[in-house]
């Protein structure tokens, strides 16, 4: 009967913040010592419960270790670090043999001493089950990725789009790959190549990436071509293996998979410019936002989203609106437990002189002093992702402050869905303004209830101009620091070459 051991173990890691990932942050993420079975149906604990159920149907015997996933923060504690990883790789070596390794991890993931945590991982796990057990990996598109990990797994498969939305798919898809591995069926071979890009690439985003997705999608359906994946990267870590990588996994072809990876990636590096998002700039946003009369507009706070590894709590956003005079607007979320405690305290109803935010990290900047009424609370809230799953968010206190709800969370989190304000009492159809600490996940879910959306250079940690940030580790050459890091700009443009 085969045998399969279960982990998932996954953060991303801002190297630019002053912070630690802590243990606090996996615990308040997901955190399952006992099992997946159990665990509320999230982002981080989908891929795992899909893997041990297709396992069962298939009667394979299923060996499960600690699940743990964090929101994203500093580098992480490497006290916390190893205290995780020993916790799987012990469970791993007291499983007894096993066929197959399945492992959801991030990519991006940095600790105090470990550059790549997910490249430590693997190799400790192939030290223990050796050659002849299958390893397969997932991953966020968002990560680091080098050949250290491509040598010591069999199968690797990312993320295709972002936001991120088939998490599930994707681990689907490597269940099936791995089934068929196991069953003599295929010979995975895999191969790499470096894009030498650093850069935000969303693929529902109008312009060149969703075709891109599509043509991955397109050539995995042709003869020994098992799997496409590019790996996007994460800008906000300063590590040597940081940039774009193209993945390809072929049916026992190596020349293959070397072939489909150097066509795709500089498929993508033809495309960087127009596929790369926009910004816009503080001044610029509040004056749209002023003008506007018309359906609400959105206006995404970039540089303090938590999903980069940001603190979430800076003002610099809601102060701009209490100082241009816009009313009829939300804003949030803003982590600030402290002053929710004070919210509750008080209760519904009362008004008070509130200092919120700018509390955690030195660019967090100045906190905010406002005169608010507590219009809303709620202990231990979460919010709707992608349809079936939820996300906690601690507790909540909403705050009206000249004409405009302001939400604080005690958790760090980013906004998954309009239910992070409707479900706190707060009506969107209504306003002139939405605010949000987020990157990009947001756009396609608040699309309709709105007439445009600007993503927002705000001051923080998330910084999109990446000039502006201070990297030592980096490889160079990497665009955009680079014009042609791979010198094709001068070559003939089409799609695949």
């Amino acid at each position: 009967m085969t045998k399969v051991f279960i982990a998932t173990f996954g953060t991303e890691s801002n190297t630019f913040a002053t912070y630690p990932g802590s243990m606090r942050d996996f615990r308040e993420g997901l955190w399952c010592e006992d099992g997946i079975t159990n665990a509320t149906p999230s982002p981080w604990s989908g891929p795992a419960k899909l893997w041990r159920d297709r396992a069962l149907v298939s009667n394979w015997t299923v060996h499960e270790s600690l699940h743990a996933y964090a929101q994203l923060a500093g580098t992480v504690s490497r006290r916390v670090y190893e205290e995780i990883r020993d916790k799987i790789l012990e469970d791993l070596s007291a499983s007894g043999p096993v066929d197959a390794v399945l492992l959801y991890l991030h990519g991006a993931m940095v600790a105090e001493g470990y550059d790549d945590c997910e490249a430590d991982i693997v190799t400790r796990v192939r030290q223990i089950v050796g050659r002849d057990v299958k390893i397969g990996i997932e991953l966020d598109l968002h990560g680091h990725l080098d050949q250290t990990l491509v040598n010591h797994a069999d199968l690797i498969v990312i993320f295709k789009t972002y936001p991120h939305i088939d998490h599930n798919d994707r681990a689907d898809e490597l269940f099936d790959l791995m089934q068929r591995t196991l069953a003599g069926e295929i010979d995975p071979k895999m191969s790499l190549f470096d894009c030498k890009i650093m850069g935000l690439f969303p693929t529902t985003r109008p312009g060149p990436m969703p075709k891109f997705v599509e043509d991955m999608i397109a050539a995995e359906r042709s003869n020994g071509i098992l799997s496409l994946s590019l790996n996007h990267g994460f800008p906000w870590a300063d590590v040597p293996l940081a940039g774009a990588n193209m993945l390809a996994i072929t049916d026992g072809d190596q020349e293959l998979a070397d072939e489909m990876a150097v066509k795709f990636g500089r498929y993508f590096y033809r495309i960087r410019h127009e596929a790369a998002l926009e910004f816009t700039s503080m001044d610029e946003a509040i004056a749209l936002a002023v003008e506007n009369s018309g359906k609400p507009i959105l206006l995404a706070d970039v540089s303090d989203q938590t999903g980069g590894g940001a603190p979430g709590d800076t003002c610099y956003m809601v102060r701009a609106f209490l100082e241009a005079g816009i009313d009829r607007a939300t804003f949030g979320p803003i982590w600030d437990p402290a002053a929710i405690e004070i919210c509750f305290q008080l209760g519904v109803g009362a008004r008070t002189w509130l200092r919120i935010g700018g509390k955690f990290e030195p660019q967090s900047g100045p906190p905010l002093d406002i005169d608010a009424e507590i219009v809303f609370l709620q202990r231990d809230s979460s919010q709707e992702s992608d349809g079936m799953e939820d996300v906690p968010i601690g507790d909540v206190a909403v705050l009206e402050c000249k004409g405009i709800e302001i939400v604080l969370t005690s958790i760090r989190t980013n906004v998954f869905s309009p239910g992070f304000f409707t479900q706190h009492g707060i009506t969107l159809t209504d306003k002139k303004v939405i605010g949000v600490k987020n990157l990009y996940k947001h756009t396609d879910i608040f699309a309709p209830l709105v007439q445009a959306q600007y993503y927002v250079s705000t001051p923080g940690l998330c910084q999109p101009d990446l000039s502006r940030l201070k990297y030592k580790k980096i490889p160079r050459p990497i665009w955009p620091f680079d014009p042609d890091p791979l010198n094709l700009d001068n070559a003939k443009s089409s799609s695949g070459d």
